[in-house]
C-alpha cells in the first residue's frame, strides 16, 4: 500500500508542490503519432500522473527510439493540491459544447478554479493540434487516467469507436461501453465527438500501489498499439502485459452499461460497505442507503440483474453506481463488420427513422412509429442515444478521423 493520500511513487518521490500543467514530453522529431496523457483529472486520483512520470523518465534515461510525440498534461492542479475530487465543481463533467464556449467567453477574473484547468487544458490541447506546436501526425491518441474509490480490477471506458477498440483491446483488460449514455460533460466525450481517438483507464483502488503500476503499464501498451515503439523496443514489455491480465483476471471481456443511478447535489448517500468493481448483483439487493433534504432516508436496491460498477466510496461527485452487462465478443466483430460495409445508410429507410434537418452522424427515432427498433440495432451500427426531444429519440454516431497519409 502507498499512502493513504495516494501521493507517492514506488520510489518515495511524490507529486511535489509545485504542480506543472505540462508534466513533460518526449519526442525524438520522428513522425507518427501524437500520444496525449490527461491525468488527475479528480485531484483525488493521482496515480496516473505517477505513472507518467515513470515513462518519460525511461523514454529519456534510455533514449528510446520513439515515433511521433507523447505529452502528458496534469487535470485539476488545485484539488490535487488538496487530494480532494475536485474545489467547487467536477472538471470532468464540464466538457459539454455549451460549458466549454461558456467558459472559453468569461473574461479572466470570472474564471473559478476548475474553469481556469478547463481554459488551460484546451489551450495547450488546441496549440499541439491546430496552433504553433502541432504537426502533420499520423494519428492522434488521447488517454484518460483515473482511479476509483471502490476496490475491483483495472478497465477501460470507450467510446464504441473502431479506432477507440485498436487501442482499448491492447491492454487484455474489460472494455467499458455506453458510458456516453449515461455521463455527459467528459473529456472523453468532448475529445472523441471531434473525431479523436479517446480511451479512458480506471487503473484501479486510488489508494493501491498496483493502480500506479496498471496506469504505467497501459501507456506502454498504448506506445506499442500506435506504433510509436516496436515491442522489441520497450524493455519489460511482456512483465507490463502480464500486469494487467493478472489484474483483470476473471472478468468479462466486454460490458454495457445500463443503468446510472445518480445523485442530487444536497443527497447524503452511502454505499454498503464491501461492495466491489464487477461484482454480480441481482434485482432488489440493497446497495446504498440514501437521504435528500425534507424526505426520510431510504434504502437504494439494485434495479435489475447485472455487474456492478464505480460504487461511489468517497463523498464527492454525483454518480452512485452504474449497473451494466456482458456483451458477447463476436458481437463487436459483427459491428466491425458492418461499420466497414456502410451499412448504416439503409436505416433512414426504416418507418419511424429519418435524420434531423439532413444532419450526418444523427439519427431520429420516433418511439411511437419504430417500437420494434432496439438500442442493440442502433448499438451494431455506432450509434448512441444522445437526448431526448418528445416522442422522439435522437442517436449520433461518432465521426473518426481518417489517418493522415
Amino acid at each position: 500500500m502507498i499512502e493513504a493520500d495516494s501521493r507517492r511513487d514506488r520510489d518515495g518521490s511524490g507529486l511535489g508542490p509545485n504542480l506543472e500543467r505540462e508534466q513533460g514530453s518526449y519526442t525524438t522529431g520522428e513522425p507518427g503519432t501524437l500520444f496525449v496523457i490527461t491525468a488527475g483529472m479528480h485531484g483525488n486520483e493521482p496515480s496516473g500522473i505517477l505513472a507518467a512520470r515513470r515513462v518519460l523518465r525511461q523514454l529519456e534515461s534510455q533514449s528510446l527510439p520513439m515515433r511521433g510525440r507523447i505529452v502528458v498534461l496534469a487535470g485539476n492542479l488545485s484539488s490535487l493540491t488538496l487530494g480532494v475530487r475536485y474545489v467547487q465543481q467536477d472538471l470532468n463533467r464540464m466538457w459539454s459544447e455549451e460549458a466549454v464556449a461558456e467558459v472559453l467567453s468569461r473574461a479572466p477574473e470570472e474564471l473559478r478554479y476548475e474553469d481556469r484547468d478547463q481554459r488551460e487544458l484546451i489551450g495547450i490541447i488546441e496549440s499541439l493540434l491546430i496552433g504553433e506546436r502541432a504537426e502533420k501526425w499520423e494519428h492522434v491518441v488521447f488517454l484518460d487516467l483515473h482511479s476509483t474509490s471502490g476496490a475491483g480490477p483495472p478497465f477501460t471506458i470507450v467510446g464504441d469507436t473502431i479506432q477507440n477498440r485498436r487501442v482499448a483491446f491492447e491492454f487484455g483488460i474489460p472494455a467499458i461501453l455506453g458510458l456516453e449514455e449515461n455521463v455527459h460533460g467528459t473529456l472523453l466525450g468532448f475529445l472523441g465527438t471531434r473525431g479523436y481517438a479517446a480511451v479512458g483507464i480506471e487503473g484501479g483502488q486510488h489508494d493501491e500501489a498496483s493502480t500506479i503500476d496498471n496506469h504505467e503499464a497501459a501507456i506502454w501498451l498504448t506506445l506499442v498499439s500506435m506504433d510509436m515503439l516496436w515491442p522489441r523496443e520497450i524493455p519489460e514489455l511482456e512483465r507490463h502485459r502480464v500486469c494487467l491480465a493478472a489484474a483483470a483476471s476473471g472478468t468479462p471481456p466486454v460490458v454495457e452499461l445500463r443503468y446510472r443511478h445518480g445523485l442530487e447535489e444536497d443527497e447524503e448517500f452511502e454505499m454498503v460497505p464491501g461492495l466491489t468493481n464487477f461484482l454480480p448483483v441481482q434485482a432488489g439487493r440493497l446497495l446504498a442507503r440514501s437521504q435528500r433534504r425534507g424526505e426520510a432516508p431510504a434504502e437504494v436496491t439494485c434495479p435489475e440483474d447485472g455487474i456492478l460498477l464505480l460504487p461511489r466510496y468517497q463523498g464527492q461527485g454525483l454518480d452512485g453506481f452504474f449497473i451494466g452487462r456482458t456483451v458477447d465478443p463476436r458481437w463487436l466483430a459483427l459491428s466491425a463488420w458492418l461499420r466497414k460495409l456502410k451499412l448504416d445508410s439503409m436505416l433512414t429507410r426504416l418507418p419511424g427513422v429519418s435524420r434531423p434537418d439532413g444532419a450526418p452522424g444523427q439519427l431520429r427515432v420516433n418511439q411511437r412509429i419504430a417500437r420494434w427498433l432496439t438500442l442493440q440495432l442502433f448499438h451494431l451500427m455506432g450509434y448512441r442515444r444522445r437526448r431526448s426531444e418528445g416522442r422522439y429519440m435522437i442517436f449520433e454516431k461518432r465521426v473518426e478521423r481518417p489517418p493522415e497519409s
